[in-house]
């Protein structure tokens, strides 16, 4: 039995070796509330002076704990270099654990973003960059092994015996993109493509030379219009490239503003519902609403995937929060509010 126990063990942090793999890469249900997960040149998109973003993902598979992946992003316009074109700066901090803290995983990353206006008719062009690191870390200390097996149970002050764990690892690098945008007060549109890890990095806590995080892309668009005076259309999609595995996310909302006949108010009140697709994955409803410049969103993953898990059963939701500052902003009818 000591035997199983300790194979046991040794495929468990296999296992969340690979997770952190995967894992570190966020892919969030809601895209469109982590825009500095997806580009760098996303830093400081949008027509508010500054926003601040978190999102909270858990996930279950069976009665096992959660798998809890959360973020916090603050990023703003740094400096106008005239009344079109600005530099914009960004962070974004990104904190997963499993196993009730045994395997801690943190994403930091730090972006910036010059804007470019090619004319006055709202075509823009953005350019971004950004440095990466993270750390991954694994409490041995809540674990056992077969060394630590005496007469009265488990004892964790014994040395686990296995040397050639290590409890750490860490890496950098760095991500870059570009993006197209068109934007005027009842329209807006960006596509853009951007590049995570250009080289491959070295990551395990078996210090196994052979293991590495492969360099990551993306591809993705979002347009967005004012159907009417109330009803405004959102259409998001973003596809990652990795390691061969290819993730394709699509979705659209509709924001209902609540109210439109309040002209040249400073206040903004609106619903927003949605679905969104994660290919051979699942389906997302999305609810949302605005507040003036406070918006929160909530979404839960239907599993549509042919994989089956036998007894177990995958499940996960997500919470998103975004507060965002404004120099100047009045509400008018017709106009296009974006959930950037």
């Amino acid at each position: 039995m000591k035997y199983i126990q300790k194979y046991y063990i040794i495929l468990l942090v296999l296992l969340l070796s690979n997770m952190a793999v995967f894992a570190q890469d966020p892919n969030f249900s809601q895209f469109i509330a982590s825009p500095l997960s997806i580009n760098p040149a996303l830093t400081s998109n949008g027509e508010s002076s500054w926003r601040a973003m978190s999102n909270v993902r858990t996930q279950w598979v069976g009665i096992g704990s959660s798998y809890i992946t959360q973020s916090l992003s603050v990023d703003g316009k740094l400096k106008k270099l005239d009344d079109e074109n600005y530099l914009g700066i960004g962070g974004m901090v990104i904190a997963e654990k499993a196993m009730d803290g045994i395997f801690k995983s943190t994403y930091l990353n730090i972006n910036t973003a010059y804007h470019l206006s090619l004319d006055n008719k709202g075509n823009g062009l953005a350019v971004g960059l950004g440095y990466i690191n993270n750390n991954t870390r694994i409490d041995f200390s809540q674990l056992s092994f077969d060394q630590q097996l005496s007469s009265i149970g488990f004892d964790r002050t014994l040395p686990a015996g296995e040397p050639s764990l290590s409890n750490a690892t860490s890496f950098s690098s760095a991500c870059a993109g570009i993006m197209y945008t068109y934007d005027n007060e009842n329209t807006f549109l960006n596509v853009g493509a951007a590049g995570y890890r250009f080289v491959k990095s070295n990551r395990s806590v078996l210090d196994d030379k052979t293991q590495y995080v492969s360099p990551r892309y993306d591809i993705h668009a979002d347009f967005g219009t004012a159907l009417n005076d109330r009803v405004n259309l959102n259409v998001s999609a973003v596809h990652m490239i990795q390691n061969g595995t290819r993730n394709t996310a699509i979705g659209t909302s509709f924001g209902l503003v609540q109210n439109a006949n309040d002209y040249n108010s400073e206040q903004l009140r609106m619903i927003n519902l949605g679905m969104f697709y994660k290919i051979g994955s699942a389906i997302i409803p999305y609810v949302g609403y605005n507040y003036n410049a406070f918006q929160f969103g909530f979404s839960y993953d239907v599993n549509v995937s042919s994989v089956k898990s036998g007894s177990m059963s995958a499940r996960s939701f997500e919470i998103s929060f975004m507060y965002r500052g404004f120099s100047s902003y009045n509400l008018k009818p017709g106009r296009y509010h974006s959930p950037f």
